[in-house]
C-alpha cells in the first residue's frame, strides 16, 4: 500500500506542509546548521568560573564560629545551565546554595533594559563543610587565618568577602579601551581621528 519512495507522512501530507516550520526548512533538513551551535555561551562558562572562585574564597574565609552562615554571594545572573552546575558544585563541598530573583528596583538599578530579572544565588556554609575544606586545602586555610585575624582586630570591618567585579561585555570594554585612548590622546595633545562620539 505505501510502497513506491512515499512515507507514510508523505500520503497524510501530499503536498509537505506539516512537516515545515514557519520558516520554510523542513524539520530534518537544518540549512543554518544549529547542531554545532553551543549550548552555553562563553559568558556563561566564564560567570560559572566566577561564581565558583567567589565561592571557594568564600568557603575559606567565612566565620562559622557561631554555626552555619547563609550569605549571597554570587550576585550577577547565572543562565539555568550553569546555576545547575554551580548548585552541585557546592553541594560537593557540603554546602547549600539558593537562589532568588531580585526585585525589579534592584533590577532597574543594575540595567533598565533588561525585561527578564535577573536571579541571585545565595550559600549557606557550615562549619564541618568549612573545616573539611581547609583541612584539603591547607594553603588556603592559612591565608583565611590571616585574613579572620585581620577583619577580627578591627572592629568596623565587615565580615564579608570582597563580591567579584562585575563581568565586562566586549561592548563595554571597547568603550573603556576607547577611553583610554582618548585620554592619552588629549594628553599629548593629539586628537587627530581619536575622538567619534
Amino acid at each position: 500500500m505505501f510502497r513506491g519512495g512515499r512515507a507514510y507522512n508523505d500520503w497524510l501530507d501530499p503536498y509537505g506542509l506539516f512537516g515545515r516550520d514557519p520558516y520554510g526548512f523542513d524539520r530534518y533538513d537544518d540549512p543554518i546548521g544549529r547542531s554545532s551551535f553551543a549550548p552555553v555561551s562563553d559568558r556563561a562558562y566564564r560567570a560559572l568560573d566566577t561564581a565558583k572562585t567567589t565561592f571557594l574564597q568564600h568557603l575559606a574565609s567565612v566565620d562559622t564560629s557561631a554555626g552555619p552562615v547563609k550569605e549571597e554571594i554570587i550576585k550577577f545572573h547565572l543562565v539555568p545551565d550553569m546555576k545547575k552546575e554551580f548548585n552541585k558544585f557546592v553541594k560537593e563541598h557540603g554546602c547549600t546554595a539558593s537562589q532568588r530573583k531580585i526585585t525589579r528596583e534592584e533590577q532597574d538599578k543594575i540595567n533598565k533594559s533588561r525585561k527578564s530579572l535577573m536571579i541571585y544565588s545565595s550559600v549557606t556554609v557550615s562549619p564541618q563543610a568549612q573545616q573539611q575544606y581547609l583541612a584539603k586545602n591547607p594553603s588556603k586555610a592559612l591565608a583565611a587565618g590571616s585574613t579572620r585575624n585581620a577583619v577580627a582586630s578591627s572592629s568596623k570591618a565587615p565580615a564579608t568577602s570582597p563580591a567579584p567585579a562585575p563581568l565586562g561585555t566586549s561592548q563595554a570594554l571597547k568603550r573603556s579601551a576607547n577611553d583610554a585612548q582618548l585620554d592619552v590622546a588629549s594628553e599629548s595633545g593629539s586628537l587627530s581621528k581619536k575622538k567619534k562620539l
